[in-house]
């Protein structure tokens, strides 16, 4: 099935070409906590829209508008092209906040807002394109599998279908992964130029609309064409043209950051609505009045609340270490900080899962009906388990590798 995108959600159409616009500057950037509070405030909206944002299996149109105008997709925009140029405190804090409300959400907003941050690495003619019309140009990112690219005058022709286009039915742009005689590409399309197929339909995060692309013989001009390694590191094109420091950042170590944000905040939700639940239910069998003068249910809390508590000190390390090579030159990790923010980021991830099990295994049958929020939780954080930032196994492998100084045998991690 082809979801054709302006069914589904009005998305603007960039022009191909746009001629160079004078530096754009917004008229205040937000403090860290100035944009927490505008994140606190959407949380009950997104908590309350989170049955429709799965049944529609997209953001609701209330949703985008609402992190558009917190600047949620503007946090790791360079101020330069009018973003905020905030680090990755901020980014994670964010994504973590949002998933306490919705990890659908949280998902989508995350990746559209790294992605953003992906075009600002590109070179000049590429920027002046796609942030013709402001700084927040909404693109998806795929890479899975690599599609293939032909060479001809003026630029390549590309075919592929990709999977995983996360925030697809919501983007003006798609950057699409493909090879030419060895060599990985990233190329940046107009999203009206591809087939998004309706693929999407699966246990948990739903609410992303995580399509496919689809795209054949499609011509992409070579200003829109870019090595994947000169995108990646450090010193990439868009390092020369902006001066702040989030653009430095190697691309792989920010890219880990959603799905354990995401499981974080919403085992945090699910624990409170555990405690919630636990001082007013009646469990059947019982002498007790509510389930939290029960003994062995206060005990079943208190392992559910510590739990989070571990996946919180385990995120906060891996976010240290990360943001600590951030504030140094060369801004690249070494082997050992690499292993040791992935596993604390898989242990995080880990940890908050534990925590929804068990919130989940003491809710009784009533949690399990589709309308309530933790059933949704759970399936939501058991996918998140299996994305490559928290596939335990082998993350495990790469991180003995690096502790034990053996060296990483995936340049990726």
């Amino acid at each position: 099935m082809t979801i054709h995108i302006d069914d589904v959600y009005a998305v603007s159409t960039l022009p191909q070409s746009a001629a160079p616009k004078p530096a754009m500057v917004p008229a205040r950037i937000p403090t860290h906590e100035e944009l927490l509070a505008r994140v606190d405030v959407l949380v009950p909206g997104l908590r309350e829209r989170a049955e429709e944002t799965e049944n529609q299996r997209r953001l609701p149109d209330n949703t985008l508008l609402e992190l558009q105008e917190a600047g949620v997709f503007k946090i790791l925009a360079p101020t330069g092209v009018g973003g905020y140029g905030m680090g990755v405190e901020t980014y994670g804090e964010v994504l973590r906040r949002l998933a306490r409300g919705c990890p659908s959400t949280a998902w989508n907003a995350g990746h559209l807002a790294e992605h953003v941050w992906m075009l600002a690495r590109w070179p000049q003619a590429a920027q002046d394109e796609v942030f013709a019309d402001g700084p927040a140009p909404l693109a998806a990112a795929t890479g899975a599998p690599a599609g293939l690219a032909e060479e001809v005058p003026g630029g390549y022709l590309i075919t592929g279908r990709w999977s995983f286009a996360s925030g697809v039915l919501h983007s003006q742009w798609a950057l699409l992964a493909v090879e030419h005689n060895g060599v990985r590409l990233q190329c940046l399309v107009p999203i009206g130029d591809v087939e998004v197929v309706d693929t999407w339909h699966t246990a948990g995060l739903r609410g992303t609309g995580s399509n496919d692309i689809h795209a054949g013989q499609l011509f992409v001009p070579a200003h829109r064409a870019a090595a994947w390694t000169l995108l990646t590191g450090e010193d990439n094109p868009g390092s020369r043209i902006h001066p702040d420091p989030i653009i430095n950042t190697p691309m792989g170590t920010l890219l880990n950051i959603v799905a354990p944000s995401a499981a974080l905040g919403a085992a945090e939700h699910a624990v409170e609505l555990f405690r919630e639940q636990m001082l007013r239910r009646k469990v059947k069998n019982t002498a007790e009045n509510r389930q939290a003068d029960s003994p062995l249910a206060q005990a079943r809390f208190a392992q559910a609340y510590g739990l989070v508590a571990t996946a919180r000190l385990h995120w906060m390390e891996a976010l240290r270490l990360v943001a600590a090579s951030h504030r140094r030159q060369p801004r690249t990790m070494t082997e050992d900080e690499r292993a040791q923010h992935r596993l604390s980021f898989a242990l995080s991830g880990q940890a908050a899962a534990q925590a929804v099990n068990l919130a989940m295994a003491g809710s009784g049958g009533g949690a399990h009906r589709l309308s309530h929020p933790l059933q949704r939780i759970q399936r939501d954080v058991g996918v998140l388990l299996n994305h490559p930032t928290l596939a335990t196994d082998p993350i495990l492998e790469q991180a003995g590798r690096g502790l034990l100084g053996l060296g990483l045998t995936v340049s990726s991690f």
